[in-house]
């Protein structure tokens, strides 16, 4: 390299350029005399008119180490011819109330000599292509005036695309940060603050969202208003994305905090509450913000729980990672209660700390008081019962017997434990039948024969009571009745009932006899008597006492000595009264519709005398000038009531001789017997007569 000076480039040359067209508008002393021209010939030229970009590859004298640190290196001429090497580094400035950029041209002339002492340059170029950060320049009207390659490269438009779009700021802002952004932007020029930094979306060409950090750099003019802005910006949606996560993930976990209903917190070496979660507002009605800082004495029931040897223990080793405990806790209102604690050790931001997780175990206190009452019922239930129990395991072995098993069986627990029961009180003749109601998986009744430890044999009620656990048994409770006085009890019974039933019997059929016997004498009297008055009334007498006597006869005849059934008695007894007073010059039909129904004797002896003073009186009366005759016999059950009713197609009952009839023997017994049932009677005339009675069975 030629210098006409060896000092030429010895101070650095500074020059004042337009912020885009980069037209020197001043230059310093310095640069005049280097480059020999004067001011006017320089100002309003550009600053690349005097030189051009050097191809470092072409320079053979400059080391490979020394070409990787250089960026853009210009060759600078003078007006004599000279020329240098320099770097140039730019700054953004206020000159004159506009922006413009100072650029100072460093000497790097040492850079291309044969030395090893090799420096870097001072500030960086004017070049903007290597910048690790997006830059923007804007005018006082926020109009774009530069838009950098890592602009391009991170809002997709080109520079030129930028500079033209008058409206880029509103399309690439999102709408939702816009009032932040001109928020920011009016704060700063209010303050007339010089830097800001703010962190917004943006929208790129291509229409994606991105997260951008802005740090932006601002010129004010004397009046204070702006003149230039000079921005930086980094994307930083991997980072907003990575917190979001992190934030996510921190309010999932305070969310699952916060969700146990148990309290939580967390205590250093010193007592004092570092942390809580929500569930301490429902164990001891504090808010997690008036607990925190304090001593976790304040939770714990003066002189019921040492909160102190949780530490001690930690401190001799005692505690490991988790540690359980039952104490007492203290509400914000003062209320005591019994809590269990579960201790975990643990870390709080770098600081050793227990994590305690509280609950009120109150319900669970009283339960397992309860649950002990029970148990302890059920003991004294189990042994002082009467009656024999024995627990059986799912071999069906004996695992515990009752005092009341050991009286009924002779059996101590400790000779028969282990033991399959079966095998120990069960004859022989019934092992198998045994075997079924032991296996049984429901809960089974028996009456049946057991073996003492004597031999004896025990009449016993068993009950099979399976212990069933999700459908599996699991166990089996064997409860025994003894019932050999009762046995002995029923065995009396049943044979004085028998004698009484046979007594009874034969009572039935001396009656029988007896009223039998009357009916003959009253036979032999109407053969002795010429009267026909008197033969009637003799013949009639005899067929009541007859309706009597069957009634006897059936009860005699029947296994059940208090009730007959009734149409079996009806039956009967109309076919004896047609035999006996049946008209052979007409044919009388008789129809039944009878239920079957049980009465006692009491009903059963008025029902038929009832029937043989109707039938009588039909036969005696209502057929007279008819041809055919015919009477209907029901006997109903209607819903709680029983209806009897006799029906004949005879001529019925004249009105002239209604009073006749009621006043006649026959009428007055069917009243008085209507009455012995507690009956309701009707008597319809007019296609021959009814009578209708109604009464409830006796008993119901």
């Amino acid at each position: 390299m030629h210098r006409k000076d060896e000092t030429f480039f010895g101070s650095q040359c500074m020059f004042v350029c337009d912020q885009i067209s980069l037209k020197i508008l001043d230059v310093n002393d310095i640069a005049l005399q280097k480059l020999g021209y004067d001011r006017k010939g320089i100002l309003g030229t550009k600053l690349t008119d005097f030189g051009k970009e050097v191809d470092l590859t072409k320079e053979d004298s400059i080391s490979p180490e020394v070409l990787d640190s250089l960026d853009e290196v210009w060759n600078l001429k003078s007006s004599d011819g000279d020329h240098c090497h320099v770097q140039f580094s730019s700054h953004l400035i206020n000159y004159k109330g506009k922006p413009a950029k100072l650029i100072v041209a460093h000497d790097i002339e040492s850079l291309f000599a044969e030395t090893k002492n090799v420096r870097k340059p001072v500030s960086s170029p004017i070049g903007f292509e290597n910048f690790p950060m997006a830059e923007i320049e804007w005018n006082r009207d926020l109009k774009i005036l530069r838009w950098s390659t890592k602009a391009e490269e991170l809002f997709g438009w080109t520079q030129e695309e930028a500079i033209s779009n008058k409206t880029l700021l509103r399309d690439f802002v999102h709408p939702d940060d816009l009032s932040l952004v001109r928020q920011e932007l009016n704060s700063t020029v209010n303050n007339q603050s010089r830097t800001n930094s703010i962190v917004n979306r943006n929208f790129t060409k291509s229409g994606k969202t991105i997260y951008c950090e802005w740090y932006n750099s601002f010129l004010f003019d004397d009046e204070g208003n702006i003149v230039s802005v000079y921005s930086l910006v980094v994307d930083i949606s991997a980072r907003v994305e990575a917190m979001e996560r992190s934030r996510r993930s921190m309010q999932s976990y305070r969310d699952l905090f916060d969700s146990i209903s148990d309290a939580i917190y967390l205590i250093n070496d010193n007592g004092e509450i570092l942390g809580a979660n929500e569930g301490l507002k429902l164990t001891f009605g504090y808010e997690p913000k008036d607990v925190i800082g304090n001593h976790f004495k304040m939770l714990s029931a003066p002189g019921k729980f040492d909160g102190d040897r949780l530490f001690n223990l930690r401190k001799k080793g005692k505690l490991g990672k988790r540690g359980k405990f039952e104490g007492w806790g203290r509400k914000v209102n003062g209320e005591v209660f019994p809590s269990e604690m579960l201790v975990n050790t643990g870390s709080y931001f770098g600081e050793d700390v227990l994590i305690i997780i509280e609950r009120d175990i109150s319900e669970r206190k009283l339960a397992e008081e309860e649950l002990q009452k029970r148990e302890q019922l059920f003991s004294e239930l189990f042994n002082m019962s009467p009656l024999g129990i024995v627990l059986l395991n799912e071999h069906s072995e004996i695992m515990m017997v009752n005092k009341g098993f050991e009286k009924i069986f002779e059996f101590t627990q400790d000779e028969i434990h282990g033991l399959e029961l079966d095998k120990v009180i069960v004859p022989e003749e019934e092992f198998e039948h045994a075997k079924k109601l032991t296996a049984t998986p429901n809960v089974s009744e028996e009456v049946c024969k057991r073996v003492a430890k004597s031999g004896e044999l025990i009449d016993v009620i068993i009950y099979a009571v399976p212990i069933l656990i999700d459908g599996k048994v699991i166990a089996r409770y064997g409860i025994y009745v003894d019932i050999t006085d009762r046995k002995q009890a029923e065995e009396q019974i049943i044979s004085s009932l028998k004698e009484k039933e046979v007594l009874l019997a034969e009572i039935h059929h001396r009656v029988k006899n007896n009223l039998a016997v009357i009916t003959g004498l009253l036979e032999l009297q109407s053969y002795n008597t010429e009267n026909n008055n008197a033969k009637i009334i003799l013949r009639e007498s005899q067929m009541r006492i007859h309706s009597i006597a069957l009634v006897h006869e059936k009860l005699y005849q029947n296994e059940n000595l208090s009730e007959i059934q009734i149409h079996q008695y009806i039956q009967e007894l109309a076919g004896n009264v047609k035999d006996t007073m049946g008209i052979k010059s007409i044919p009388v039909e008789i129809n039944y519709d009878l239920d079957e129904v049980s009465l006692v004797i009491t009903q059963a002896i008025p029902c038929g005398l009832l029937l043989n003073e109707v039938l009588t009186n039909s036969y005696k009366h209502a057929f007279k000038g008819i041809e055919k005759g015919q009477i209907d016999i029901n006997f109903k059950k209607k819903d709680e009531l029983l209806l009897f009713s006799i029906k004949d197609n005879g001529v019925g009952i004249h009105h002239e001789d209604q009073e006749r009839i009621e006043k006649s023997l026959g009428m007055k017994l069917i009243r008085t017997l209507s009455k012995q049932l507690n009956a309701s009677m009707d008597i319809l005339n007019g296609e021959g007569t009814e009578f209708i009675f109604k009464f409830r069975k006796e008993g119901e």
